[in-house]
């Protein structure tokens, strides 16, 4: 989106194109400037309203390296100005030196190096409403002496009056030269139409013959539904019709400000700008504030989106590597199944020399490693993509169950190792309603691991206990422990405690996995670890009673 102003279009104009359009801002600027004049109350030589200074503001903004140029003319113009409302040399020159530094101030502090000046965001409203105040406060110093000596005026009056009529001028009409031109509407088209009539049915109210001081803060209601809704150079035309609006009105001697003039012309004229000096500084800020929000949900929509699609894109390549994992996983249960079985008879050949014997048992033990890696890759891969078991579930005892588990898992220890298993904790069944196969994983694997970081003549531990909603099993070992910093990282992967201990124990790094993967998913409970990484690992898992959705569910084939 293009988020240039009007004056940073006219900057980057062809040369010809950027003079034609500062000469019309200088003639404007003139005849602001005579209009000005032609206002000035009796009291002291200074007008009620100054709305050139706003422009020669703009005129210096768009001069691009003709600055000094411009800043001459705006001299020039408003001596002839001056003088030809019959105001003294003296006051005319001051008052026009006064002008144009009062301007390349703003600028200088607008611009702050940058190329092209903006009014977008928050910041910088905050910065321009400053900008604008400290030029104001330049020509209240300089334009308030000049009115003290060479007119005779009050210098503190001189100076309020000024600085207000001035801030006024600049607050309310510089930044519908600053604010984007091109916005998008984001609201009805009616929503603009309703809010302009509003507004300007409001301001002929207050502005009324006879209208009560009381009613001016109806405008700012809706000035400021205007500046919160709608792009920013609406509500900025809206307040440069309202500042002229109010001012020609109070010249007339109608409106709420008009009960002042008789009594104090300078209290009524004052009271005026400060009304439109804080109507165009609210507007501003809320202004602001509504683009910055707008583009803090934008960049908030458009990151969740970018999130959405990462996810997608990481979902899409899990997917994919499940399914590359689990092809060449069947791939390889055939040729190792075969390889499996042929070493068998090799171990089982008692003609073999004792060289070809050794050899074959080798090949076995390290082909039925390989194949229980191969069933471990295939099992993760069935739990990555189906969540509910393809069995039905059916009443099991636990207490048989886990006495089976320790049978089959204590029938492969070498009987050197020394290693018992006891189950404690009950000595009747219990039932349970869970898918049998996947209990016994969990079990099995876990009494494996168990029974393998055992030192020789250790015990293994398994102890159920009863809850009312749930179930405690909790297995027990004396082997090395899990460091307290690895304890989140075994649930991963392929991951290894990296303790010497644990390195020398054969694995892959699935076991674990998969337990907490069938407890989540399939059984329905969860599966904890404790240790002090020194003496031993409890492992407990807890299993609801009544059977969970994910359990009870059987995933059917497609028809």
């Amino acid at each position: 989106m293009d988020e240039r102003g009007i004056a940073a279009r006219i900057r980057e104009m062809t040369p010809w194109q950027r003079r034609a359009h500062l000469a019309l801002l200088l003639l404007a600027f003139t005849g602001l400037g005579w209009w000005g004049l032609n206002s000035v109350t009796t009291d002291i030589p200074i007008a009620i309203w100054w709305p050139a200074a706003a422009l020669a503001v703009v005129a210096l903004l768009g001069s691009g390296g003709r600055r000094i140029t411009v800043a001459l003319l705006i001299v020039a113009l408003s001596i002839v100005v001056n003088l030809a409302a019959d105001r003294g040399w003296a006051l005319s020159v001051a008052y026009s030196v006064a002008n144009a530094a009062e301007a390349l101030v703003v600028v200088w502090m607008l611009e702050r190096g940058r190329a092209r000046v903006r009014m977008v965001t928050l910041p910088e409203t905050g910065w321009f409403l400053l900008s604008a105040g400290a030029g104001a406060v330049v020509m209240a110093l300089l334009g308030g002496a000049a009115a003290a000596l060479f007119g005779g005026a009050d210098l503190l009056v001189a100076m309020m009056s000024l600085f207000t009529s001035h801030a006024s001028a600049i607050f309310a009409l510089v930044p519908a030269f600053l604010v984007p031109v091109t916005v998008r509407l984001r609201v009805p088209l009616w929503e603009p139409v309703v809010q302009s009539s509003a507004l300007v049915l409001l301001t002929f109210v207050v502005f009324a013959p006879a209208s009560a001081l009381g009613l001016t803060f109806l405008i700012i209601t809706t000035l400021m539904w205007g500046a919160f809704r709608l792009p920013p150079i609406v509500p900025a035309l809206q307040t440069i019709a309202l500042a002229f609006a109010s001012t020609i009105a109070t010249g007339l001697t109608i409106g709420p400000f008009a009960e002042l003039v008789g009594d104090d012309p300078r209290a009524a004229i004052i009271a005026l700008q400060l009304f439109i000096m804080t109507h165009a500084a609210a507007g501003l800020f809320v202004s602001g504030q509504a683009h910055d929000w707008n583009a803090t949900t934008e960049a908030l929509a458009a990151r969740e989106q970018d999130a959405q699609k990462v996810a997608d894109d990481l979902r899409q390549l899990n997917q994919q590597k499940d399914d590359f994992i689990s092809a060449v996983s069947h791939e390889l249960r055939t040729p190792v199944t075969s390889i499996i079985g042929f070493s068998e008879q090799l171990v089982d050949d008692n003609k073999l020399d004792p060289d070809a014997h050794q050899a074959g048992q080798v090949i076995y033990r390290n082909a039925r490693r390989l194949a229980d890696v191969i069933e471990d890759v295939l099992e993760l891969s069935r739990l990555s993509t189906q969540v509910a078991s393809s069995r039905a579930p059916e009443d099991v005892d636990l207490v048989r169950l886990l006495a089976h588990c320790i049978e089959d898992t204590m029938g492969i220890v070498p009987p050197t190792r020394d290693v018992h298993v006891e189950l404690r904790g009950v000595d009747h069944p219990i039932t349970l309603r869970v898918v049998e196969q996947d209990l016994v994983r969990v079990c099995s694997n876990l009494l494996s691991n168990a029974i393998k970081f055992s030192p020789p003549g250790g015990v293994v531990e398994v102890t159920v206990s009863e809850h009312p909603d749930e179930l405690l099993i909790s297995i027990a070992d004396q082997g090395p422990g899990i460091p307290p910093e690895e304890q989140d990282a075994i649930w991963e992967r392929f991951y290894r405690v990296q303790s010497p201990e644990h390195r020398g124990v054969p694995g892959t790094g699935l076991g674990l996995p998969i337990v907490r993967s069938l407890m989540t998913a399939r059984i329905g409970g969860e599966v904890t670890l404790t240790s002090d990484g020194e003496t031993g690992t409890t492992v407990t898992m807890r299993i609801p009673r009544a059977p969970t959705t994910r359990t009870a569910a059987i995933q059917r084939p497609p028809a």
